[in-house]
């Protein structure tokens, strides 16, 4: 696998924050007296929060705009993100070998950059990345390529110059159709793990098999 760029994924990627957002929209729509049916979770995971919260507002008939249930939202996740979630295993020194390697490296995320960020400061790796975006720049989430051609060209760089690293499987496949080179991170919250296999350069199970393999 030849590559010069590096474009992670956020949310149960880099940082061990899936059981937050898993929790998320449940507990919100019980603020308003609503239930989250079991398969809700699954229909949102490939949406942005934009798209998520549009969603919310179409099946619920809520009488709020798409902004202000994503405000609500963030509000809600953004404290876990500031104090609670961890990284994946591996994942600061795998960051920190590719910097001193000279990889230029930056995220993607479909949630918004600006959750992220503190997560981020905390543990230390914000100035791994070049930039930051988000799926709410491009107006539609990571079954389009959007997001990941937009990192290629802040980058000045090709697909194939790229590598992807992502936990979930639909992601992965739209990188790899894209043309970029995939790194498939485990999640164990991952619906069709196959799938993620299947799409991936190369799978691992944590960022720790990274670190002393010669081959990346």
């Amino acid at each position: 696998m030849k590559y010069r760029y590096v474009i992670f994924d956020m949310d149960g990627t880099l940082l061990d924050s899936i059981p937050y957002w898993n929790r998320l929209v449940p507990d919100y729509l019980e603020t308003l007296g609503l239930h989250a049916s079991e398969d809700l979770a699954d229909r949102m995971s490939s949406m942005s929060m934009e798209e998520g919260a549009e969603y919310l507002r179409q099946k619920f008939g809520l009488s709020k705009t798409t902004e202000e249930i994503c405000q609500e939202i963030g509000q809600r996740i953004q404290e876990h993100y500031a104090r609670d979630m961890e990284l994946k295993p591996g994942a600061a020194e795998w960051l920190a070998q590719l910097k001193a390697q000279g990889i230029h490296m930056c995220v993607a995320t479909a949630s918004s950059v600006d959750l992220g960020k503190p997560a981020f400061v905390r543990h230390g790796i914000l100035s791994s990345f070049d930039f930051l975006l988000d799926c709410g720049m491009t107006g539609v989430g990571k079954t389009s390529p959007d997001i990941y051609y937009m990192a290629a060209e802040r980058f000045g760089a090709s697909p194939s110059e790229c590598v992807v690293v992502e936990d979930a499987s639909f992601a992965l496949k739209t990188a790899h159709d894209a043309g970029f080179w995939t790194i498939g991170v485990y999640e164990e919250t991952e619906a069709e793990p196959e799938k993620a296999k299947r799409y991936s350069s190369r799978y691992i199970h944590s960022f720790q098999e990274l670190l002393t393999d010669k081959k990346m």
